[in-house]
């Protein structure tokens, strides 16, 4: 079944209507919760009256948000004692016994704010006196130096400088979660579309010191994550009121909600210098402000670190120097969004390869194909262990899609991204402990009647696990798919550490495949004593089981395991467990080289623009995506991987943004943030390359976020083939950004 386009397992119930979400789920007595924010990015406040009943943080003592990261993070809990720090912090809770009763309830809160003035960028983070936290004594929380390589000598340079503004993951379901706490026996259960069940039942027993065996998440239907699902407040508050309460409490974000106070993507602001002689690129240097926002989410700085491999991407670089300044403002926290940091960091690396490329007169092509590495696999300064693939090759099948970008104010732009696979063994750059504990654990069993069941702590986004999961069992076994069903998402379930960073196929799939192996050893084994014969006369082909001329089928031997051979069931019974790791990590050596990914995928990405020159607005006529993400479960969900990653990477481009004037959002809701329809998605062309990776059972790589991660850098060098070169390129790259441009370049011929 591995490679076969197979129509997937979850759409039956999902096109008819009988998903189960969070706001499918209704449990005896619960309440709702409603949120009371801040409408001003800085301010002292007090509740002025008490004629709602209300939770504060005083109501309920809890230790602080716990960052898993980073020591030095400021101090965040789950309700704001004293001052309000962002446009939408939390600071205190009303539940009622329906979401209209309160809403009614949130109006009637009266609360006295004193503003305060805000630090409103990064730049007054950095140059002002005023503090986000003073206790701190600096806003200035992150800072580091990463050196790879030898400095070269004799070369040329090109220098730009890089905006990229804050963006919303924007699922179709916001989050949402249903907490249950037990007074009677301390005990919490959590309904919640999370994408880090078990990484947050650990946060949620550090805050509200709640034993972890007392604690249990379990994530239903998914309408979407994108690294907003990484988001650890909502579960916070709704356990917060549930604990006061004594009532089950249900929360489910508002879109603006979710717009103004959930993960924002990264808030950066790059300057970068490139080094080369003769077309060959020789070393990178470049520096980064973070805007942190107010606080830092649980998982900073990982999108930070995660980066640094791409700043030399899929080039023989010789030396990096990456500098970085984390800071603190009045904006809400950034955090996880697709790519985990990466798209940033593509756009940097891709954009300036593609203006040394116009500098040289090489072309976009050629400067690739020559700076390419061309042997794997391949360690490279930063201790990357890329795994396998063709770039070149890629390189060519893209090009040869593409074609000639045609006449009039047109742009070609090609640009090119390795896509980590699992494992975020680089946290071992600021983690003192040399830990890598991204493993996955699946228990798989068999019953009396033949069907198997396979169990996973993972969940799944609507990114089709269960239908992966079923190939996989099928493929070992023989056994039809629809005599499989896949559990998924409950910390009651094996150990496991999440969905993110594309560590599904890498990880979870490995962990099923190598469970599936074990199961069908231990058939053999029960064939090999209920018949008394010898256990290499015992064969599994296609799910038939031949002993010399006796052929049993897999329910046969099922029934007669269970119902007919009497020793113990615990010695007999036809299941299996395995905790797989991911594969190939390491930690941080002296000079700080980490493997930073399992498995690297290829992504190569272009596409052909036309530019409006009135309005400013960038069409894109054709989009072309050459992808290798090692040996394919399923060609059908790794399409929609590609085309629905490259659509929020191309929303992101050039439609998407949030915001901030004097710490107040521009965007709140969907009326004001534009998200691309498919009249502005592009029908994409895809083609497929496949070279296994060494290091995975299966060959499998990661896919889900490559989409993602290659549009800004692919649009950004389409534009400056249209226009000429840039010494700034700002993302989105709006109507307004392509006017000013094209203003600046009287002599362009249109």
């Amino acid at each position: 079944m591995i490679g076969k386009p197979v129509r997937r397992v979850e759409d039956p119930r999902f096109i008819s209507g009988r998903g189960r979400f969070i706001d499918d789920i209704h449990l005896p007595g619960e309440l709702f919760l409603g949120v009371i924010r801040s409408p001003y990015p800085r301010a002292k406040f007090s509740l002025s009256s008490n004629k709602v009943d209300v939770i504060t943080q005083s109501d309920l003592k809890t230790n602080p948000l716990p960052n898993f990261f980073y020591e030095s993070a400021p101090k965040e809990y789950p309700l704001a004692v004293d001052e309000v720090r962002y446009v939408g912090e939390p600071v205190a809770l009303v539940v009622g016994r329906d979401r209209y009763e309160v809403e009614d309830l949130k109006e009637r809160v009266e609360i006295d704010y004193e503003p305060l003035p805000p630090v409103e960028s990064a730049r007054d983070a950095l140059t002002g006196s005023n503090l986000v936290h003073p206790e701190i004594g600096t806003n200035i929380v992150y800072q580091d130096v990463f050196e790879y390589g030898v400095p070269p000598s004799g070369y040329k340079t090109l220098e730009k400088t890089f905006r990229v503004n804050r963006i919303s993951p924007m699922p179709m379901e916001t989050n949402g979660v249903i907490a249950d706490y037990s007074p009677v026996d301390g005990s919490l259960t959590v309904y919640a579309n999370t994408q880090v069940p078990q990484v947050f039942r650990t946060a949620l027993s550090i805050i509200f010191q709640i034993s972890k065996s007392k604690i249990r998440i379990k994530v239903p239907d998914s309408g979407g994550g994108f690294g907003g699902k990484i988001f650890l407040k909502p579960m916070v508050l709704a356990t917060m009121a549930s604990i006061v309460t004594g009532r089950p409490v249900k929360y489910v974000e508002t879109r603006t909600e979710h717009v103004i106070s959930a993960v924002h993507g990264p808030d950066r602001e790059y300057r970068a210098k490139i080094m080369y002689r003769d077309g060959e690129v020789l070393g990178m240097e470049v520096d980064l402000l973070e805007n942190f926002g107010a606080y830092m989410h649980t998982y900073q700085p990982l999108p930070i670190l995660r980066q640094i491999y791409h700043l030399t991407g899929a080039y023989n670089v010789r030396y990096l120097r990456f500098s970085v300044r984390g800071v603190l403002t009045n904006m809400p926290p950034t955090g996880p969004y697709r790519g985990l940091g990466i798209p940033p960091a593509v756009l940097v690396l891709e954009n300036m390869v593609s203006s040394v490329s116009r500098e040289t007169g090489l072309g976009q092509w050629e400067i690739r194909r020559l700076n390419f590495i061309k042997s794997l696999p391949h360690t490279t300064i930063t201790g990357a262990i890329y795994d396998s693939g063709d770039y070149v090759k890629s390189l060519e099948v893209l090009k040869d899609a593409l074609g000639d970008k045609g006449p009039g104010l047109t742009g070609l732009g090609v640009a090119f991204a390795l896509e980590p696979g699992s494992s975020l063994a680089f946290q071992t750059l600021v983690v003192k402990k040399a830990r890598t504990p991204y493993y996955e654990g699946v228990y798989i069993k068999m019953d009396s009647s033949g069907d198997v069941t396979v169990f996973l702590s993972t969940n799944s986004m609507g990114t089709g696990h269960e239908t992966s999961v079923s190939q996989v069992v099928s493929h070992v076994l023989g056994v039809p798919m629809e005599k499989i069903r896949v559990v998924l998402g409950d910390t009651a379930g094996p150990p496991g550490t999440g969905f993110y960073g594309s560590r599904f196929s890498v990880v979870s799939l490995s962990a099923v495949y190598k469970a599936s192996l074990k199961l069908k050893d231990r058939i053999r084994e029960l064939v090999s004593q209920i018949l008394n014969v010898e256990l290499d006369r015992v064969d599994i082909k296609d799910g038939v089981i031949k002993v010399g001329q006796r052929v049993l089928t897999m329910d046969e031997v099922a029934n007669l395991v269970y119902n007919r051979y009497h020793s113990p069931l615990d010695d007999m019974g036809i299941e299996a467990t395995e905790v797989f790791n991911s594969p190939n990590v390491n930690v941080a050596d002296d000079m700080r080289r980490v493997n930073f990914s399992s498995t690297y995928g290829v992504n190569a990405h272009g596409a052909i623009i036309e530019i409006d020159p009135e309005t400013g607005f960038i069409k894109i006529k054709k989009y072309v995506i050459v992808s290798d993400s090692g040996n394919i479960i399923n060609p059908v969900i790794v399409d929609g991987q590609l085309m629905g990653g490259s659509a929020m990477g191309i929303g992101a481009s050039l439609y998407e943004v949030i915001r901030y004037v004097s710490g107040l959002p521009q965007q709140t809701n969907l009326a004001d943030y534009w998200l691309p329809s498919a009249l502005e998605v592009p029908k994409m062309e895809i083609k497929h390359l496949v070279s296994p990776s060494p290091f995975t059972p299966l060959g499998t790589k990661g896919v889900a976020e490559g989409g993602a991660t290659v549009p800004y850098a692919v649009l950004a060098n389409a534009l400056e083939d249209a226009i000429g070169p840039m010494d700034r390129i700002e993302v989105p790259i709006t109507p307004e950004f392509v006017l000013e441009q094209i203003h600046k370049r009287k002599t362009i011929a249109i």
